[in-house]
């Protein structure tokens, strides 16, 4: 079972906030048990959110790029014009506190997910 990047409750809210969405991990909490939030499972007690879901989930409340603010379903800016170049991580340090936070939190996801799978290889081996 592979879930790409993961996120604990925190950092998730983090993510989302830098998205422009005002969740904290209390509300996340809650929507874990009443349904409404994105997508998470649990490795023990943690709740961890996959970063797709949380990018879905936050795709689904916002409108994407418009051209005119009299419509949210009116014409939309042409995705075909963005390059189609991938930047260097670097230029993501941007003094933004925004983007900032994701690629922190990007970069800490990558040593956290190292840390589960080293323990998960250590798992299968104590109980396989």
């Amino acid at each position: 079972m592979t879930h790409g990047r993961t996120f604990r409750r925190p950092e998730a809210a983090r993510l989302l906030q830098a998205h422009g969405l005002r969740t904290t991990a209390a509300s996340l909490a809650t929507m874990a048990t009443r349904g409404g939030g994105p997508r998470f499972f649990k490795v023990g007690k943690l709740c961890m959110y996959p970063l797709s879901d949380l990018e879905s989930w936050v795709a689904q409340r916002t409108t994407g790029l418009l051209d005119s603010t009299s419509t949210t379903k009116g014409a939309r800016v042409d995705d075909s014009l963005q390059p189609d170049y991938e930047l260097d991580d670097d230029l993501f340090i941007t003094g933004h506190p925004g983007f900032d936070e994701i690629t922190r939190l990007l970069d800490q996801e990558a040593e956290m997910q190292a840390h589960m799978d080293a323990a998960r290889i250590e798992y299968d081996e104590q109980f396989a």
